[in-house]
């Protein structure tokens, strides 16, 4: 038995449009931090929680309460499900994510699981939206650790313990980030990549991506990457 580990951002949902503003919006309004303009990769672990917890601590040199960032959190979900709500369902999913995971939910061989650097209630807002029931997917986010690796780790070990499983076969992880390529690389774990854009499908490439796809429209495609897929570099 094998195991895919799907991202969302960018992987299952077309949200980079939007998900830097409403990420600073929530930052301004519930921590009262000032935004910032940086490339995200040069954050040490690229996920919600580490980041605002770096962000407050470089400008009040304090780190912020766990209320605090449970509060960020809350109000993070709330205005992403006040967009998601205007938005047509061809502009959610990236195409064909939802009818795929259900279909290699269903397959014999394979078993599905998420990991995702955002927060829990974000990410269940934007899975719901793009027909995906992740109430019965295993999954980590980063409520539960702050790197990646770690977040990936424990979707994987989420997963046996679901499927009753001492390991699977083969752990494959689908992402469209730098930092989903370090984690692969560091996790020494397969990657498919789903580049949404050209600069995507560039830059993954350029990282040593063996398999790199557009979307999940041609099921037979995207099953063979899953099954051939090298570990990044």
């Amino acid at each position: 038995m094998n195991l895919a580990i799907f991202d969302i951002d960018g992987t299952l949902v077309r949200s980079d449009a939007h998900e830097d503003r409403l990420y600073w919006q929530a930052l301004e309004t519930v921590l009262g931090v000032e935004r910032e303009t940086f490339d995200w990769t040069s954050f040490r672990h690229v996920t919600d929680n580490a980041i605002a917890h770096d962000v407050f601590r470089r400008q009040n040199g304090t780190a912020p309460s766990a209320d605090a960032l449970a509060a960020t959190e809350r109000h993070f979900a709330e205005i992403w499900r006040e967009a998601l709500a205007g938005m047509p369902a061809h502009e959610v999913e990236v195409p064909g994510a939802g009818t795929w995971v259900r279909e290699l939910m269903a397959h014999e061989g394979w078993r599905v699981a998420i990991a995702t650097g955002g927060w829990r209630r974000s990410a269940t807002a934007k899975l719901t939206a793009a027909g995906i029931d992740a109430t019965v997917l295993p999954m980590a986010c980063a409520n539960d650790a702050l790197s990646r690796e770690e977040i990936v780790t424990i979707a994987r070990r989420r997963a046996e313990d679901t499927h009753g499983v001492d390991g699977f076969e083969r752990v494959v992880y689908v992402g469209d980030g730098v930092w989903d390529v370090r984690a692969c690389a560091s996790l020494e774990m397969p990657l498919v990549g789903m580049a949404v854009t050209a600069e995507v499908r560039a830059r993954l490439t350029a990282l040593g991506v063996s398999h790199v796809l557009d979307d999940y429209r041609d099921a037979a495609a995207v099953l063979v990457a899953l099954e051939t897929a090298d570990v990044p570099g």
